[in-house]
């Protein structure tokens, strides 16, 4: 078996249907993961705010705050950590504002493979 790298999950989407998709794709896993589920982006700021996180899994596209936002506030606060950008389709102009971001190490396309989240969470 393959050892796990990552061990604080923390996804960030105000779709209830697709938290409760990854839920289910990680708990088939099986793997020892702290997750922490957020549809509120402001909620994950502050948790964020006082806690470590290996991967971070965030919405491009939420109502209350973009992913784009989000990681802005994220820079001004000094929150750090691995980010994965999440869309539900690929746009060309994500691709190119992801470059500004350091803390960007991809973009995955909803809904995410058991397969994406081995790469990820694994070494």
């Amino acid at each position: 078996m393959k050892k796990i790298k990552n061990t604080v999950v923390v996804f960030v989407d105000d779709d209830k249907v697709q938290l409760m998709i990854n839920k289910r794709v990680l708990g088939k896993l099986n793997l020892k993961l702290d997750v922490y589920f957020f549809q509120n982006p402001l909620e994950a700021l502050h948790w964020l705010g006082e806690n470590d996180v290996d991967v971070l899994m965030l919405d491009i596209n939420m109502p209350e705050m973009d992913g784009w936002s989000f990681l802005e506030q994220m820079k001004l606060k000094g929150i750090k950590g691995d980010v994965k950008m999440l869309t539900a389709s690929l746009d060309p102009e994500d691709l190119k504002k992801s470059e500004k971001f350091d803390q960007i190490s991809g973009i995955l396309i909803k809904p995410i493979k058991e397969e994406d989240y081995l790469k990820i969470l694994t070494n």
